[in-house]
């Protein structure tokens, strides 16, 4: 069985403050926008969160759509720039076969006073998951991320701004 952890990475613009992004960014699973009817039938959706997430060693728990959950604790923070996380606990959704190692939230200011957000997962394939082709767990993992970031744009965004930001999608082994 491969121990080898991968990930997915994605990017956004936003049009606030790095500040403003990073207040949102520590409740990121409180989404407004809902998923599509695809990714609700792959992946079940956030719910709600309890626990505390500022400090290192901070744990917090989201319960999902389909009764599990997601148990994280903070490894390492870097007020207003960067969350390391680790996954503790999880019984969502294929949890036994695409287990969950935790993830980096990034926010970098710009001169212009916007900024962008880099989401980045880790995970691991276990036992039949190892041979479903990466690019589609990529893909699904990084359509989550663009929801999160799309949530934040939406709602962080400028009253009087309408023009979309740039989301752009990564994936590394």
């Amino acid at each position: 069985m491969s121990k080898q952890v991968h990930f997915t990475c994605t990017s956004g613009d936003l049009s606030c403050s790095a500040q403003r992004a990073w207040d949102k960014v520590c409740f990121y699973e409180h989404i407004e926008i809902q998923p599509s009817l695809l990714l609700r039938t792959v992946l079940p959706v956030p719910q709600r969160t309890s626990g505390a997430y500022r400090a290192v060693g901070d744990i917090s728990r989201c319960m999902y759509s389909d009764g599990g959950y997601l148990t994280k604790q903070i490894r390492q923070i870097a007020s207003g720039r960067r969350i390391d996380f680790d996954i503790v606990e999880q019984s969502i959704r294929y949890a036994t076969r695409i287990l969950l190692k935790g993830g980096t939230i990034q926010i970098e200011p710009r001169e212009d006073g916007t900024c962008s957000v880099h989401m980045l997962t880790r995970y691991e394939l276990r036992g039949a998951a190892r041979f479903i082709p990466r690019f589609f767990i990529d893909h699904v993992i990084s359509a989550m991320h663009r929801i999160v970031i799309t949530d934040m744009q939406a709602r962080l965004a400028p009253q009087s701004s309408t023009a979309p930001s740039a989301i752009e999608c990564r994936s590394a082994a």
